[in-house]
């Protein structure tokens, strides 16, 4: 039975799939079927008797490429071939497995996991003696991460870090050095990352130009998913599958470009009628998820970005509430309108359809503490939970130690930071303190001086009372040198969390009940799917593409989201 796009499809979807010709350049709103415009195209094509092996969809999931050609299969009545979609890194290594001695490569290349990059740069390092003794030189899969978005950004390491990580300009040269060792050493080895693939993909290209007419001759269409968030090396081997004819289908939205922290170029999708002059523009404008006074808001901000693609975004159902703005004077009044907002909300919809969205981790910790005090169930997805964060559970631990000096696993916690230290010591301190102290406890002290610092710092708070705002202060103080050696790659980071605590213990009175709050458990966290009647809370990037009935957006303020 032929696919019927009269019916199943609004006009502008339709528009996009009958568009097979040439480039075309599909702005996909928010909500507004880009997955089911992408579907349909894909069968009409084999419908009109395109070979499947002709078509290239280029995603940047498996899971994305997958589900599309299975849809596109059920329409059909049969399976189309998986070779026939997948991601940029998944298609640039089958083409390299066939053309790696052409770069100089040997036939059978390695590509390594993360694990064993990881492995790789470490070695690298011994070998080159970077910094063999500094404990404040970054982790190795810290110093791997900088390299690969200095790589996919395509901007110096020195600029990367001025950016990123200034506290780290100083090892500027070092990572200088274990760039071009790392590179040195898989070239050598006949090993690839995953950033390789696409980087040779691109000189094998250029540099043989019957293999990039062979790729063309045999995608004829090729279909790229998301097109917003691909990088610039991604762009350009598009363009070299796309050829002069330019045959290509981009899909994204400018408005939902938000992955520029890991190499994505806005400017790609913006400047495809640039790259593919003579272009077709088709915008999916009917939104199928959203209320029209959620997108009248919408469309008013998307018009003052300075470079945008001109969309009006139209509900497809009626009714709504109009969006509300709340001006908090702090974290805690925001935290405490948040908690009100959900339950007046929780009438409404099931809390597992309410969801609490913020830019980054962090910031939901204040909503966190004022969630359990309220006895709200929830979920976070994106970003480690407050108490559950290294430097905070660090933190805690020596303010345990000053409300009970006998708490052996937060002695243990801080003692690690201690060289030569550990559990064992951390038991005798704690049976010495438990037996009154003298000289066992002093003998133990005097072999370990960072333990010595730290019990003298313990007994200096104990002095008190002190609000627990200053004690958090005063250990912040004492703790920061620790955290630099612990975390020397974020702990700038890591230190604005800090103050963070210093915020929240703003809000008690005593150090009993401060912790108290911070260490009570919410029962329905944990791993899994989302759970029954549990609100969600979600940066932003883990939330792209969900749904929920209704949605708070905490911090929308400049600077922090």
């Amino acid at each position: 039975m032929p696919i019927d796009l009269d019916h199943d499809l609004n006009p502008a979807q339709r528009e996009a799939v009958l568009a097979t010709e040439g480039a075309v350049l599909v702005i996909a709103g928010a909500g507004s079927g880009k997955t089911r415009t992408i579907v349909y195209r894909l069968a009409h094509l084999v419908e009109r008797g395109v070979p499947p092996e002709a078509i290239l969809l280029l995603t940047f999931t498996r899971k994305a490429a997958q589900e599309m050609l299975s849809r596109a299969g059920a329409l059909l009545g049969r399976q189309l071939p998986r070779g026939s979609g997948g991601t940029f890194h998944s298609f640039a290594y089958g083409v390299l497995r066939r053309h790696a001695v052409d770069l100089g490569y040997p036939a059978a290349c390695t590509v390594m996991d993360r694990s064993d990059a990881e492995d790789v740069l470490a070695e690298v390092r011994r070998e080159l003696g970077v910094a063999p003794q500094d404990k404040t030189f970054p982790k190795r899969g810290a110093v791997l991460e900088l390299l690969g978005k200095s790589r996919n950004k395509e901007i110096p390491v020195e600029e990367l870090l001025g950016r990123e990580a200034p506290h780290l300009l100083p090892f500027c040269g070092d990572f200088a050095a274990l760039a071009a060792g790392y590179a040195a050493f898989k070239a050598a080895r006949g090993l690839l990352d995953y950033d390789d693939l696409l980087f040779l993909l691109e000189r094998l290209l250029a540099q043989r130009p019957d293999v990039a007419e062979g790729l063309r001759a045999r995608y004829r269409y090729v279909m790229v998913d998301e097109y917003q968030d691909t990088n610039m090396v991604q762009a350009r081997l598009v363009r070299h599958l796309a050829g002069p004819a330019g045959n290509v289908m981009a899909v994204g939205d400018d408005a939902q470009s938000i992955y520029a922290f890991r190499g994505a170029n806005v400017e790609n999708i913006l400047r495809f009628p640039e790259d593919f002059p003579g272009a077709r523009i088709v915008t999916l404008e009917e939104n199928y998820r959203s209320t029209q006074p959620i997108l009248d808001l919408t469309n008013e901000i998307l018009r003052q970005a300075p470079r945008h693609f001109d969309k009006n975004l139209r509900a497809a159902r009626g009714g709504g509430n109009p969006p509300f703005l709340l001006r908090p004077f702090s974290d805690f009044t925001q935290a405490d309108l948040a908690v009100a907002a959900v339950r007046e909300l929780a009438r409404e919809h099931p809390l597992h359809e309410v969801a609490v969205l913020f830019r980054a981790g962090y910031q939901s910790y204040a909503l966190e503490i004022a969630l359990n005090k309220a006895r709200v169930p929830f979920q976070k997805y994106g970003g480690i939970r407050f108490s559950e964060a290294a430097h905070i559970k660090d933190a805690l631990s020596i303010l345990r130690l000053i409300q009970n000096p006998l708490d052996l696993p937060a002695l243990s916690r801080i003692l690690a930071h201690v060289p030569g230290a550990g559990k064992r010591t951390a038991a005798k301190l704690s049976a010495a303190v438990a037996a009154g102290g003298g000289p066992a406890l002093d003998k133990i002290l005097a072999r370990h001086p960072g333990a010595g610092e730290l019990f003298a710092f313990l007994e200096d708070m104990r002095t008190g009372p002190y609000p627990p705002a200053l004690l958090v202060e005063r250990v912040m103080v004492f703790y920061s040198p620790l955290l630099a050696k612990a975390h020397p790659e974020d702990y700038p980071r890591r230190q604005a969390g800090l103050e963070q605590l210093s915020q929240i213990a703003s809000g008690y009175t005593t150090l009993d009940a401060f912790l108290a709050e911070l260490v009570l458990e919410n029962p329905e966290e944990g791993e899994g799917g989302a759970k029954e009647d549990t609100l969600i809370l979600s940066t932003v990037h883990s939330a792209k593409g969900l749904e929920w009935n209704a949605v708070l957006v905490i911090d929308l303020v400049d600077d922090r989201f």
